[in-house]
């Protein structure tokens, strides 16, 4: 429950204007019961005047009623969304504190299925249930102040029933939790699954099986089918408890008011309202554990997001005293996956400032591999290297950042502007930006585009080239001017005239340092590389 609290903290006015309004509501439900006293026992003494004047009230209490019920739920839906937001942010800021290497462990599906799925059941289960819960207390305990002016005799009995109501459903508490542990955990294998179908979506159609779209996604469905069904069964079962408890107090309340009004200890027109008033008191009671129960349930969904970890791995570790490159020294690096060793001998190499060096082997030597050791997102390995006179794993990853920039091979872009994909919501100035992309031979297409550089790109850039991409990818990093530029292949896909072109663009930058890493380097730019390392 501590984890709810802590949002509705974050939230106070919000959360402070829901519980006023619930209160206002709650009071004018249980004045209109009251007001139900004086229209029956107006009936049963035949006051005309009386009979109408009450009923003239009750419809006032009612209108106003309706008009605080409006504003609760607006107000109620409106601080859900607040705190949703707030949850989000949370996770994203945990997410954003990953290492690239601890993040890749699991699928993007599942991170997905967190600010999806699971936010949308915390919504419901968590953050409505607990503002609802105020009602849940002020219905009964104004209800049962007005059943006690009625007659004393009728707390014991609500105190026994209420006893029922609240603690039967615990019984199955337990197994509620786990079903709804198992249906986030469905959730999340199905949104992996339709990721995973629709990404492969070109793949099953040369290969004349569309078929294993539908198959696919069928067989995560079913078994999410299965974990939603289990979990209804037991959140029905609490329900119905609660349920029964709740008509069984009804009853018992009803019948002892009219044991009380036959002994003539108060009037007839009681009966009416004592009716109301239990059903406020049961109503509530019945609700109490099938609610807690979900939001205790919601617990296994929280402690998967550690929340409460305040470890960011991004800013941990040294900080370079001056944002420049001066060396990089590598000695007996060796990387091991599963006891395999990845490079077939430990490298060793030193690269001075503003250096072109050039990185070349056969496919799967471990050229990508040694790139993104170099560049901070693998820090599991042998040997040392050292940036700058300190050794790489001591360092900040977010020193490294202001240092180097790693161009993968395969750049993934946003379905966003040409813009967005270029300055990734920092802020470049539109002479930065045009210079950038005629460095990466780019300009001349981007310029072409029906709006610029604010033309909206398609899901990972389906309307570019793969040598557009690779571009648009290299001219985000001439844009930021680092001092040392790691390029994965990031000429691969373009013609060999235009990879020279941009190739030389990288080798003619005269502060900063280069390494490229190609399976094959081209003849004539050789000659510019101050080495040339075979891994």
């Amino acid at each position: 429950m501590n984890y709810l609290f802590h949002y509705l903290r974050k939230r106070p006015g919000a959360v402070g204007i829901v519980i006023v309004l619930t209160i206002i509501t709650s009071a004018l439900r249980v004045t209109h019961a009251l007001i139900n006293v004086n229209i029956f026992n107006a009936l049963i003494k035949l006051e005309f005047h009386g009979f109408f004047y009450w009923v003239i009230i009750d419809i006032a209490v009612f209108a106003v009623l309706s008009v605080f019920l409006v504003l609760m739920q607006i107000q109620m839906a409106k601080t859900v969304q607040l705190l949703s937001l707030d949850l989000r942010k949370d996770i994203i800021r945990q997410l954003s504190g990953k290492s690239i290497e601890e993040f890749d462990k699991q699928d993007t599906g599942v991170y997905a299925s967190w600010l999806t799925n699971d936010v949308t059941t915390i919504e419901n289960d968590g953050f409505y249930n607990i503002l609802q819960s105020v009602q849940i207390i002020t219905d009964p305990v104004f209800s049962m102040i007005a059943l006690a002016k009625f007659s004393w005799t009728f707390i014991p009995i609500i105190a026994l029933v209420s006893f029922l109501t609240v603690f039967l459903p615990q019984l199955i508490h337990k197994r509620l939790a786990s079903a709804s542990l198992s249906t986030t955990k469905a959730n999340e294998k199905l949104l992996n699954v339709i990721n995973d179908s629709l990404r492969g979506f070109n793949t099953f159609s040369i290969f004349g099986v569309e078929k294993q779209l539908e198959a696919r996604v069928t067989e995560a469905a079913l078994f999410l089918l299965d974990k939603k069904v289990k979990q209804a069964k037991y959140q029905s079962i609490a329900n119905n408890i609660a349920g029964f408890s709740n008509i069984l107090g009804q009853v018992g309340i009803q019948a002892w008011t009219g044991y009380l009004a036959l002994e003539k200890i108060i009037s007839i027109g009681v009966i009416g309202s004592s009716g109301n008033l239990a059903y406020n008191v049961f109503n509530s009671l019945a609700v109490i554990a099938p609610i807690w129960t979900e939001m205790t349930a919601l617990k296994p969904i929280f402690d998967k997001y550690h929340l409460t970890e305040k470890k960011n791995y991004k800013e941990e570790g040294q900080d370079f005293t001056e944002n420049k490159f001066d060396s990089l020294e590598v000695i007996n690096l060796q990387k091991k996956y599963q006891d395999r060793e990845v490079f077939a001998h430990p490298i060793n190499l030193c690269i001075l400032r503003n250096q072109k060096v050039g990185v070349y082997g056969k496919s799967g030597s471990g050229k990508t591999t040694f790139m993104k050791i170099i560049s901070g997102q693998i820090r599991s390995y042998t040997g040392k290297i050292q940036l700058n006179k300190v050794e790489l794993n001591r360092l900040k990853y977010s020193a490294l950042q202001k240092i180097l920039l790693y161009v993968e091979q395969t750049p993934y872009l946003f379905n966003d502007t040409v813009r967005y994909n270029l300055t990734l919501g920092e802020h470049f100035a539109d002479n930065e930006i045009i210079d950038a992309l005629k460095k990466a031979n780019l300009w001349e297409t981007i310029s072409k585009l029906p709006d610029g550089l604010d033309t909206e790109i398609n899901e990972n850039g389906n309307n570019f080239s793969g040598g557009q991409k690779q571009r648009l990818a290299l001219a985000r990093g001439l844009l930021r001017k680092r001092r040392l530029f790691l390029l994965d292949e990031s000429t691969s896909n373009l013609d060999k005239k235009t990879a020279l072109k941009v190739e030389n663009t990288f080798l003619g930058l005269e502060d900063a340092t280069v390494i490229f890493v190609s399976h094959q380097l081209h003849n004539e730019n050789k000659s510019a590389f101050d080495q040339i390392i075979e891994i």
